[in-house]
């Protein structure tokens, strides 16, 4: 009587061993394998905006009196230095359970990368010693006056212009859930060689995707005369693979380029319609668009030989930015 019982615990274990795994199975089809089991209890995006609780003081800008705010709006201060910790990060996160991406909310504007190594939500618990390498991940890239990776540019007699000056900034999260986060970035009198416009930046990112995607819309105007919308990613490697399918092309490379030296991928990605063309730039591979003065889309990305894409050579990379593409 004893042997029967032990035997049917073993058969009722297994019984509910493989109904447990083919749940598993049938409500992650849709997901990435390398994901964590908690994938559905767990939120994948998130949008970060975090100051310190008191006005930007350009005299003491890096005091840290505590732990950082979450804010849904901020007017970025019209003197906010370089370098500064009155916002964590220096400006606003996008994070998946891939990567984490951020911009510069200073006068930069320029986007950097996050490695990470975890899959789990991590950059609202980074201190500011994130260019080492810790147990979740690193600051991969070295922007210095680059483009960084996919940051928006300006296009004009022959020179590359960040969306540096304006007369008012204004950072706002749109979603902040489980499958997409988004941020908009509103410019007003932007200035670019004394020509002034209104810019509206939507910035995206998606739950299992290495990529985040850039909406840009000149407001209530287009572009003045000869000016046209650009990006491009920090010349660290020389070289440069331009590739296209039917509905896209893509410029991207693959090399010992991290701001530890490691292999590491950035690409971009933009529709044909846009007439993306590779420009000649000391500092960066950089694309404009010639076909469109009043609103563009395009995606970047980047894959760090460590994160979890699994991307550990250039084909794989290819490989990851052809599945990337945005009509």
């Amino acid at each position: 009587m004893k042997n029967f019982h032990y035997l049917a615990l073993i058969l009722l274990g297994s019984i509910l061993y493989v109904s447990c795994k083919t749940s598993t199975k049938n409500e992650n089809d849709s997901i990435d394998k390398k994901t964590t089991t908690n994938y559905n209890k767990t939120k994948k995006t998130q949008a970060l905006l975090l100051t310190q609780p008191f006005d930007f003081d350009l005299a003491d800008k890096n005091k840290v009196t505590g732990k950082y705010d979450h804010q849904n709006k901020i007017t970025v201060p019209q003197n906010l230095a370089t370098q500064s910790k009155w916002i964590m990060f220096e400006g606003p996160i996008l994070e998946n359970d891939l990567v984490a991406y951020r911009y510069y909310a200073d006068s930069r504007h320029r986007f950097d990368v996050y490695g990470k190594t975890v899959t789990d939500l991590v950059m609202d618990t980074v201190s500011w010693k994130y260019h080492d390498i810790m147990n979740w991940g690193s600051d991969i890239l070295k922007v210095g006056n680059s483009l960084g990776l996919g940051s928006p540019a300006i296009w004009y007699q022959d020179s590359l212009y960040t969306l540096s000056k304006c007369e008012e900034k204004t950072i706002e999260i749109l979603e902040n859930n489980d499958t997409i986060s988004s941020i908009r970035t509103t410019f007003k009198k932007l200035n670019v060689e004394g020509k002034q416009f209104d810019l509206q930046q939507d910035w995206i990112i998606l739950a299992g995707k290495p990529w985040s995607e850039i909406q840009l819309k000149v407001i209530n105007s287009i572009l003045p005369r000869e000016m046209y919308f650009a990006t491009g990613f920090v010349k660290h490697l020389p070289q440069v693979i331009q590739g296209e399918t039917s509905d896209y092309l893509y410029a991207m490379n693959w090399g010992k380029q991290s701001y530890h030296e490691e292999n590491m991928g950035m690409a971009v990605i933009a529709s044909k319609k846009y007439q993306p063309e590779h420009i000649v730039d000391e500092l960066n591979h950089a694309i404009v668009f010639k076909n469109d003065n009043k609103e563009i889309r395009y995606r970047f990305l980047s894959v760090w030989e460590r994160d979890n894409n699994n991307v550990k050579d250039e084909k794989g990379f290819k490989r990851t930015v052809e599945q990337c593409g945005v009509k």
